[in-house]
């Protein structure tokens, strides 16, 4: 356990660093709220606290913060502590409208079908777990969808920080409008991963090769779709063996000679990466010199001020432009650099967006994170360090970017794997070539 003194000291040490370099600081929250917030949070600790329990509480910042790119993780030593020796929750968890359900069983025998609704978890109802992990949880602005998104893809973890690590789940759930109870006994992580690779061979099998990036056609081959599942090099270099620039030179060359009318670009789940990939991809998609960020600021004394950053200015588009109509997947998971893509394309073309809000606000973020430890607790903290604005603030009212068609895959979609959203996008385009052949 932490003193009193260690707490409070870890605490004014994570606000002092906010205030000295956070340029979204004050964007969707009052000085004077904020200064209020982080005093009576100050004020609750009034006795000895473990981490997790300080981690509960030094969380609530991140719904006022309200930025994506503002992140408070566990110390390294709590998490590598409880991967190797505690037990988790032996079901992945999805969430949907407010609705916590089963997506798959990760036990010895599937004990509950997938796509049950889940009523509640060990006696607390699944709306009060939702509204307790999302109110720690990062957005940015007032836009929940990114939230919802880290909830939906890893609840087991961010429940094990809010509620800990029972030896037993009793998870309640309606089977034909009946109100049931099963126990499960908590397994650890091993172990889940090994159940969940053994009941679903067909997801989580090692024979492919994955990529990162790549190209696909329809059966007419009028269609190319481009699935880009991260910005990141490092990443697609690591994860992927993948250069982004040689993949995407050769991938616009071979749509260059194929000469595809519809080209459908796949951000679903990309979380952002490098802003100079997301400028060379967009230069084969716009036929005139753009900008992919209109001004950088960061905190100087207090006060705002320019300052440089990535890709400034106007960058010219490349010879080999693809001439068709774009379509864009977007959902909550398409934050920081593919929001700011897929911004700079609704500004600059008539790319038609299909799927859920993104998680990613498309006017103004804040980027080039610095990394801390709390002194006392270990908490690791990132903090940005730059404004990056894409439109104006003007613009910005703390939403993502809305869908021109909004299709939202309900829980059988996601249990069956059945992607409705690009079943929309291939009607979307059969229709609009119907109109056009009038």
């Amino acid at each position: 356990r932490f003193s009193e003194q260690q707490l409070v000291e870890d605490l004014i040490f994570y606000r002092s660093k906010l205030e000295q370099y956070h340029p979204n600081l004050y964007i969707y929250t009052s000085k004077e709220k904020m200064n209020h917030f982080f005093d009576s949070l100050t004020r609750s600790i009034d006795k000895p606290l473990d981490e997790a329990e300080f981690y509960r509480k030094i969380t609530l910042t991140s719904a006022l913060v309200k930025d994506g790119h503002t992140l408070i993780l566990p110390s390294n030593s709590f998490v590598g502590h409880h991967n190797s020796n505690s037990k988790f929750i032996p079901l992945q968890i999805g969430l949907y409208e407010d609705q916590l359900y089963v997506k798959m069983n990760c036990t010895p025998s599937i004990v509950i079908e997938d796509g049950t609704i889940i009523d509640s978890i060990n006696g607390i109802s699944a709306g009060e777990i939702i509204e307790e992990l999302s109110n720690r949880q990062v957005r940015d602005g007032n836009n929940l969808s990114y939230s919802n998104w880290i909830l939906d893809t890893y609840f087991r973890e961010y429940y094990s920080y809010t509620f800990g690590h029972p030896e037993v789940y009793m998870i309640s759930y309606k089977k034909d409008e009946v109100l049931q109870t099963l126990q499960m006994p908590a397994l650890v992580k091993d172990s889940v991963y090994l159940y969940r690779q053994s009941n679903y061979p067909e997801i989580y099998s090692n024979n492919t090769p994955s990529k990162g990036v790549y190209l696909d056609y329809d059966s007419s081959r009028t269609i190319a779709i481009l699935t880009i599942k991260d910005f990141h090099s490092e990443v697609l270099k690591s994860e992927y063996r993948q250069n982004f620039r040689k993949e995407i030179r050769s991938i616009f060359e071979r749509i260059f000679l194929a000469q595809p009318r519809n080209l459908v670009i796949d951000l679903r789940n990309n979380q952002g990466g490098d802003v100079e990939n997301g400028v060379l991809l967009l230069s084969y998609l716009i036929n005139r010199p753009f900008k992919i960020v209109e001004e950088y600021n960061r905190v100087k004394k207090g006060r705002l001020v320019k300052c440089k950053g990535p890709s400034p200015g106007f960058h010219k588009p490349d010879k080999n432009q693809f001439m068709g109509q774009i379509y864009v997947m977007l959902n909550g998971g398409s934050f920081s650099n593919s929001a700011i893509v897929s911004s700079c394309l609704r500004e600059n073309t008539n790319a038609i967006f299909v799927g859920t809000e993104t998680g990613g606000n498309p006017n103004v973020l804040a980027g080039y994170a610095k990394e801390f430890e709390l002194p006392n607790t270990r908490i690791k903290v990132e903090i940005p360090t730059k404004q990056f604005i894409m439109t104006s603030l003007m613009k910005n009212d703390g939403s993502g970017l809305i869908p021109t068609h909004e299709i939202d895959p309900d829980i059988q979609d996601n249990i069956h794997r059945n992607d409705r959203q690009l079943a929309f996008v291939m009607r979307l385009i059969k229709e609009n070539e119907n109109i056009l052949k009038r």
